[in-house]
């Protein structure tokens, strides 16, 4: 599968992708429309607006550490920060089609890309929470943002109790703190975007979401009137009157607005108030006498001055719902993408096309062409035969929310999606590797390597942890971790003479010599340098990964040479991934064999920094030298290019039909099954054809190694015993650290 192709599978577009086949053309699943012609009130199905009620003074919030907003799966949520203490925070359901109540409490904390990330929810005592909720908690997540008045983020996870069918929600949050105090204070033009999905009474999505894009007016008396894919005039087509009022409940919903459209209630309104302009957030829901329901959210910026067209230049991180790449349904979780803007162009990381944009202007159906005079919106397609596109509007300094129409491919629906993007900030350049030469060695601090594969195989590492440490009965094993510096560094073996207990350290050079007298450049591993400086590890994670947890003078100032495969340091995000991933320096897969994108790749090396374990890693690395070996060339006319991330490429082959290896099917704690495991490997690389394609690494058995000879049992079974016993087999020694960690 290509690149591309692999991108349309997965993400069903990206940040909002699409070629908009928006509800106000027809399109959207059947929505309608921007508003239904006739709806009940919200939270009262069936119930029309009554028009006598008296007025109820707005009671908005002011500031402080409390967030009403929308969730745009289709719910009100309330989130007070640093409560019930300093970094914590409290997530309330206020109002939900979906069984969900209750309030959850949770810790969060900065993480290295600049977002704030809350886990390990609980249910506080006494609000109402379900159990079913209690349960989903462990796998809920919130990251979220801070832009003035504004708190954005992604909530994932989150269970739908009213389906009670396992199915997951995933919204994009828009919470404020600072409300109006009268309706007067919005008058004005707005630009609005919205989603929504309809549902059958059990609360399952019933065909694709609608998106939408539009300008809607307010009065200073409240009175609205929308419309649709098209900028507002009084005579507007097809345009909806209506009209903004107090919520009832202000208890409840601070400060919120409930909104009717031809003397019907279709949802409520929270207020942003910053910066002498209003956004409003909106919570949609209307049902039928049958119990199905639609719902959604949508957002709406004061349209009273036009963006500039460079409003969005700069670096984004974006996210949306993940898409499933067979069925194009959302899997619950988020998905996260780098996005570069410059010169009228955007760029991502995971397209390779990219998308002209137009400010003050919307795009919608079928037609290729913009809309104009939408200010406040900015809008575009990519260059491709899909002519995906999306719909973005800027809200406050540093947020930008946006729709479009992830279209799959295959067996995948085209489904509207809605996201978020938050502006990162300009990095300063980091010259400490600015001088970097392409296949030159140059010295690194391991700390400074940022990671390019989400994952390791922890029993490799734990066989070198245990070797490091055995000094028992006079044995000299615990060498191997100088011996390991000296060969990485292309200098053979250390001197053994000169490693010294309780001396000789990683971290001083000066403490050990290495025996060779010439540098191995083939034996280093290897690097690039990124965006602004920033250092890529693309081969040696875990080598240098048991370097910073070596006993011996490890941790992030370890320092040693690795080859340099590349400078793209004055690239943007989006370019610099890209070409990662054309060039095959990039894995992107968690070791479920899911997707991931270069967003949620660890930070940093080490056991503790972010590297999952993969177990099917980590038997590739135990089947070297039986079912295949890392292929070499003595022959300078004929040299074999080194492939990066080499078995993880093995290890989708064996995953793979009609190899089918399931470690599931193994005891990986016990050394007699897993030796099986590691011979059934074995054969079925001996056995394979020279010229099947291994994986997606475009190489065939041969070319990756392939030992097309049955392994000797002999060697099999010295992987967990040897003929001496003060030297281990690898096995026995990863088995021995993971089981010392699992008594502690």
């Amino acid at each position: 599968m290509t690149n591309s192709h692999w991108t349309r599978a997965r993400m069903a577009g990206l940040v909002g992708l699409a070629a908009l086949s928006l509800a106000a053309c027809g399109g959207g699943g059947g929505g309608g429309g921007f508003f239904p012609i006739a709806g009940p009130v919200a939270g009262n199905p069936g119930t029309p607006a009554n028009p006598d009620t008296p007025p109820v003074a707005l009671q908005p919030l002011a500031g402080g550490s409390q967030y009403a907003g929308t969730a745009s799966f289709g719910d009100t949520v309330s989130i007070t920060l640093d409560q019930p203490a300093a970094g914590q925070l409290t997530l309330r359901f206020v109002d939900s089609r979906f069984g969900l109540a209750g309030a959850l409490s949770a810790s969060y904390a900065t993480q290295p890309d600049g977002s704030l990330l809350a886990t390990k929810f609980a249910a506080v005592a006494g609000t109402g929470v379900p159990d079913a909720l209690t349960a989903a908690l462990p796998k809920l997540s919130l990251r979220f943002h801070v832009d003035g008045a504004l708190l954005s983020g992604s909530l994932a996870q989150v269970p739908n109790l009213k389906a009670a069918d396992g199915s997951l929600l995933q919204g994009e949050v828009a919470a404020s703190n600072q409300g109006a105090a009268d309706v007067a204070r919005l008058a004005g033009v707005y630009s609005f975007i919205k989603r929504t999905t309809a549902y059958n009474a059990k609360g399952v999505a019933q065909g694709a979401a609608a998106a939408e894009f539009g300008q809607l007016n307010i009065k200073a008396d409240g009175s609205v009137r929308a419309c649709v894919g098209q900028a507002y005039a009084d005579n507007c087509s097809a345009g909806q009157p209506g009209k903004l009022a107090a919520e009832a409940d202000q208890k409840t919903y601070p400060g919120a607005l409930a909104l009717t459209i031809d003397g019907q209630r279709i949802g409520r309104v929270m207020v942003n108030a910053q910066s002498g302009a209003a956004t409003l957030l909106a919570d949609e829901f209307t049902s039928a006498a049958d119990g199905s329901f639609r719902t959604g959210t949508w957002v709406l910026q004061s349209a009273a001055v036009a963006l500039p067209a460079t409003s969005l230049d700069g670096e984004w991180l974006c996210s949306q719902p993940e898409l499933d790449a067979r069925t194009g349904a959302a899997t619950g979780r988020t998905q996260r993408n780098f996005v570069s803007v410059g010169t009228g162009l955007l760029q991502t990381d995971t397209i390779d096309t990219d998308v002209k944009l137009s400010a003050n202007a919307g795009i919608g159906g079928a037609s290729t062409s913009t809309v104009s005079g939408m200010n406040g919106l900015v809008a575009g397609q990519w260059s491709d035969s899909q002519k995906a596109g999306r719909v973005l509007l800027p809200v406050g300094k540093q947020t930008a929310y946006y729709i479009g129409t992830g279209a799959s491919t295959g067996a995948a629906a085209a489904s509207n999606i809605s996201g978020v993007c938050r502006a990162l900030p300009v990095q300063p350049v980091i010259n400490t590797y600015a001088a970097a030469a392409v296949n030159v060695p140059m010295t690194i601090r391991i700390g400074d390597a940022r990671t390019t594969q989400p994952a390791i195989g922890y029993d490799q590492v734990y066989y070198k942890q245990a070797r490091y440490r055995n000094s028992s009965g006079g044995s000299n094993e615990w060498k191997k971790e100088f011996a390991d510096f000296c060969e990485a560094a292309g200098l053979s073996d250390s001197k053994g003479s000169t490693v010294i207990a309780g001396t000789s350290k990683l971290t001083d050079t000066t403490t050990f010599t290495c025996s060779g007298k010439t540098v191995d450049q083939t034996a280093m591993k290897s690097a690039v340098v990124g965006p602004r400086g920033v250092l890529y590890l693309t081969d040696g994670h875990h080598t240098l990964t048991s370097f910073w947890d070596a006993p011996d003078g490890g941790g992030a100032e370890v320092r040693i040479p690795v080859v340099m495969k590349g400078n793209f340091m004055t690239q943007n995000n989006a370019t610099f991934w890209r070409g990662m991933r054309t060039s095959k320096m990039v894995w992107l897969k968690l070791p479920d064999g899911r997707a991931i994108t270069p967003a949620e790749l660890p930070q940093q090396l080490g056991l503790n920094n972010g590297l999952q374990d993969d177990p099917y890693r980590a038997l590739l690395y135990f089947t070297r030298d039986l079912g295949y070996a890392p292929p070499t060339s003595t022959d300078p006319a004929n040299p074999i290019s080194s492939t990066e991330f080499l078995e993880f490429y093995w290890s989708e082959w064996l995953q793979a039909s009609p190899q089918n290896v399931k470690l599931s099917a193994y005891n990986l704690t016990n050394a007699a099954s897993y030796l099986q495991a590691i011979g059934a490997a074995s054969d079925l690389m001996n056995r394979a054809d020279p010229a099947t394609m291994i994986g997606s690494s475009g190489k065939t058995a041969k070319d990756m190694g392939q030992l097309p000879k049955a392994y000797d049992p002999a060697a099999l079974a010295a992987l967990y015993t040897s003929g001496d016993p003060l030297k281990p087999g690898k096995l026995a020694y990863a088995l021995s650290y993971r089981a010392s960690l699992a008594a502690k």
